[in-house]
C-alpha cells in the first residue's frame, strides 16, 4: 500500500483458456415447470440456505431449480475435463452464470484456467469444447455421476455438507477444491443433473445419459 496516491494501479498479465456451455432456457423452464417432487426437494434446501444466509446476516438470494443444475453440472464436468485435459484439479475453476429475472435470464457455465505461467495456455479446454469431443466429455461425466463409492448413502442423502447445503453431492463423486467453487462446495446436488432411479424427472439430463 502506497502512503501517496499513484497515478497507476498494479496489474498482472495471465494467460487462460475456457469452456462456455448454455443451457436452452426453453427446455430448462419446462424441466422446473410443474414439476412437483423438484419443487419440493429444492424448496426444503432453499429454507435450509435462506436460514444460512441469515444467521451470516447476508441479503437473501433465491435459489431456483436450474441454480443447483448449472452448479453440479459445472462440478461433474470439471472432475471429467481433468482427466481428458491433463489439468490438475485445483486449476480448473467455474463461473455461474444463473438468473431467472425477466430481463436477464441466464443459464450457463464457464469452465476456465488462467495463470501467470504456461499453465493457462495448454490448449487441451479449447479443444474439448470442439463439436464431437465435448459430447464425449459430457457423455463420461454423467455416468461418472450414476455412481458414487458413497451411495446408496450419498445419493438418498437428506443433506450433507457445510450446514446440510448439499443433497447428493460428496468428495467421492461431486465435489473440488475450495478455490476451484463460487459457492464453497455448497448446493449441490446430482439428483438434479442424472434424476434417480425411481424418479427420473428429477434429472435434466437424465435422457442424454441414456442415449447411446
Amino acid at each position: 500500500m502506497s502512503l501517496l496516491p499513484k497515478p497507476w494501479l498494479p496489474g498482472i498479465e495471465v494467460r487462460g483458456e475456457g469452456v462456455f456451455i448454455v443451457l436452452r432456457d426453453e427446455t430448462v423452464d419446462e424441466w422446473e415447470t410443474d414439476n412437483t417432487a423438484l419443487a419440493q426437494r429444492v424448496g426444503d434446501l432453499e429454507r435450509r440456505y435462506q436460514r444460512y444466509l441469515t444467521e451470516r446476516r447476508m441479503f437473501p438470494r433465491p435459489l431456483p431449480p436450474r441454480s443447483l443444475l448449472v452448479h453440479t453440472l459445472a462440478h461433474l464436468l470439471i472432475r471429467q475435463l481433468i482427466f481428458d485435459c491433463g489439468y490438475d484439479s485445483a486449476s480448473l475453476r467455474e463461473r455461474l452464470y444463473v438468473s431467472t429475472d425477466s430481463g436477464t435470464r441466464m443459464c450457463g457455465l464457464l469452465i476456465y484456467t488462467a495463470s501467470g505461467d504456461a499453465e493457462g495456455t495448454l490448449g487441451g479446454l479449447v479443444r474439448q469444447g470442439e463439436p464431437g469431443r465435448l459430447e464425449g466429455t459430457f457423455k463420461a461425466a454423467l455416468q461418472n455421476a450414476e455412481f458414487c463409492s458413497s451411495d446408496p448413502l450419498c445419493m438418498e442423502s437428506p443433506g450433507q455438507g457445510t450446514n446440510s447445503l448439499n443433497y447428493a453431492a460428496c468428495h467421492a463423486c461431486t465435489l473440488l477444491p475450495e478455490t476451484s467453487c463460487e459457492q464453497g462446495n455448497r448446493l449441490l446436488d446430482r439428483v438434479s443433473v442424472i434424476g434417480t432411479g425411481n424418479q427420473k424427472r428429477l434429472g435434466y439430463l437424465e435422457e442424454f445419459r441414456s442415449m447411446d
